[in-house]
């Protein structure tokens, strides 16, 4: 089964003068004042719709961060760019920190892309060519950066992966682990709560990978756990500019996966035109 995984497409829409009442207007001045706007381009978003499109997967999943600060013109933008996918694709997706904003965004989200994340009811379980990709929500609104899986997704996510036997994908927006293994930090951007996620992941080795996102800068790791170590595996933002004086661009994978559990990766780079496989292999020329 073929699976396409992008992320962190940060679509922007500039808000309006009511909309900066908030922590958006830090977001503003970040974006459009200090030019953090300039990493991230709809030009770019549109060549990672029709790669994504062109490679034919049976399920796209995508692990949050649609948007920059949670509009409703960046969320209407969002949905308007990836129909060419959820039109013809199975898909799958989770809020990222920036989906969640503020407080007042809560809701906009799932008006948006409910259909596709079981109403935001988590962690929900989506079986596809004999897995099981089963999402979390660990973004809330924080003046800083940070996630946290609440205590009654801990407890749900370990009785639903005790109740079945097939190889299981987990998905979430945070990093549980850094490039080199090490826990994912700094604390003012990572997720709260990664030890007590790691052990309900330790207890079921029916889980063959986590999916993630958030980290701009893509790495594959190993997360530690009795007998096989856990693959975790963030293809980088998907909506980055093509910069190349700064070594950055955009990047999506394609997983290979069989109902026993292996896996395949494959990596596509933006060149400024199109995305194409990576040159190397996957993650051969870094983040």
């Amino acid at each position: 089964m073929r699976v396409a995984h992008i992320t962190d497409l940060h679509v922007e829409a500039p808000p309006q003068f009511a909309q900066l009442l908030s922590k958006r207007a830090l977001g503003a001045v970040n974006l459009y004042l200090l030019g953090r706007s300039a990493h991230f381009t709809l030009r770019t978003v549109e060549a990672l719709v029709d790669a994504v499109v062109r490679s034919e997967p049976e399920l796209v999943v995508c692990t949050g961060d649609l948007t920059s600060t949670a509009t409703p013109q960046e969320f209407e933008r969002a949905a308007a760019l990836l129909a060419p996918i959820t039109d013809r694709f199975p898909f799958l997706v989770l809020p990222g920190n920036h989906d969640v904003y503020t407080t007042e965004s809560l809701g906009r989200f799932q008006q948006h892309f409910g259909a596709w994340s079981n109403g935001g009811v988590y962690p929900y379980v989506r079986s596809h060519g004999g897995v099981d990709f089963v999402a979390l929500d660990v973004s809330r609104p924080d003046f800083l950066s940070r996630g946290l899986t609440p205590r009654e997704q801990l407890d749900a996510l370990d009785a639903l992966l005790g109740g079945g036997t097939a190889p299981a994908v987990v998905l979430l927006h945070y990093p549980l682990r850094d490039r080199r293994g090490g826990p994912y930090g700094p604390f003012t951007r990572n997720l709260e709560n990664a030890v007590e996620l790691e052990a309900v992941l330790a207890r079921h080795p029916r889980v063959i990978a986590v999916l993630h996102g958030h980290e701009h800068h893509g790495y594959r790791t190993l997360i530690p756990r009795d007998g096989a170590p856990l693959p975790s595996l963030n293809p980088g933002a998907s909506g980055y500019a093509f910069l190349p004086e700064r070594r950055r661009t955009a990047h999506f994978n394609l997983y290979d996966i069989d109902p026993t559990g292996a896996l395949g990766v494959e990596r596509y780079a933006f060149d400024g035109s199109v995305f194409g496989p990576e040159a190397g292999g996957a993650y051969a020329t870094g983040g």
